[in-house]
């Protein structure tokens, strides 16, 4: 378990490194002074406590990069005005913490956070993959993928909320997805989950619009027709 600790007062952050060590010997803490700081050096955490007013980038600024780049992280917001808890739920921070807190207060919080994250990591076994890019590994859940793009050496994974990027072969990619993907172009494999029109020539997804190779179209149409019946009669069963 990666647990971070994001402040710029270095005394608070070492108190909490210290707390955290009794209550979880374990994890893996990893400090950081700015929310740039995290951004810049960090594989995404599991468990975040995260203060508010910060230099750079403030802490409900960073939780917003985090939300947005897809990371299910459990924010733990510490702050010493009540001024922003409205901002923390929309981020979806896991609780507020007002400062000062006490050890048991702490304790509390950590104890239910951890379970949370247990019940979100055994609900996540969803297909995904490893990307490696700017020196981060990520886990990208398939389903996320809207579409996938070949542009030369690189694959760009394009997501609802963002697009990541690294070198590869669309070709492998295309191997490994199988299921709700479908190769349209030489330049495109798509989510059949997130079509929303298609035409002779290109398809619009709920994300961009893609080009469609003639020679691929009638293939598209008989797979996308299967697929759309498949989900029909699934719901209908349920």
């Amino acid at each position: 378990m990666r647990i971070a600790i994001c402040d710029d007062d270095k005394a608070i952050r070492d108190i909490l490194k210290k707390e955290l060590r009794k209550i979880r010997a374990d994890a893996e803490i990893n400090l950081y002074p700015t929310g740039l700081a995290y951004l810049d050096n960090s594989i995404p955490a599991d468990i975040l406590l995260l203060d508010i007013e910060m230099p750079g980038i403030n802490g409900i600024e960073l939780a917003a990069k985090i939300r947005k780049a897809g990371h299910d992280t459990v924010i733990i917001f510490i702050s010493g005005e009540d001024k922003y808890v409205w901002q923390s739920f929309e981020v979806e921070a896991f609780q507020y913490l007002r400062k000062p807190f006490s050890v048991k207060e702490l304790k509390d919080t950590m104890e239910r956070a951890f379970i949370k994250y247990a019940k979100d990591s055994s609900s996540e076994e969803r297909p995904s993959m490893m990307i490696h890019y700017k020196g981060i590994h990520e886990k990208v859940f398939l389903s996320d993928i809207v579409y996938a793009e070949a542009m030369g050496r690189k694959v760009i994974l394009h997501r609802m909320n963002d697009s990541l990027e690294y070198y590869g072969k669309i070709s492998d990619l295309e191997k490994l997805l199988g299921g709700d993907f479908f190769r349209v172009h030489r330049a495109f494999l798509i989510n059949l989950n997130y079509v929303v029109r298609y035409e002779a020539d290109g398809i619009t997804m709920k994300k961009g619009y893609v080009n469609i190779s003639k020679a691929n179209y009638p293939h598209f149409v008989k797979s996308f027709l299967a697929f759309t019946a498949e989900k029909t009669e699934k719901r209908r069963r349920q």
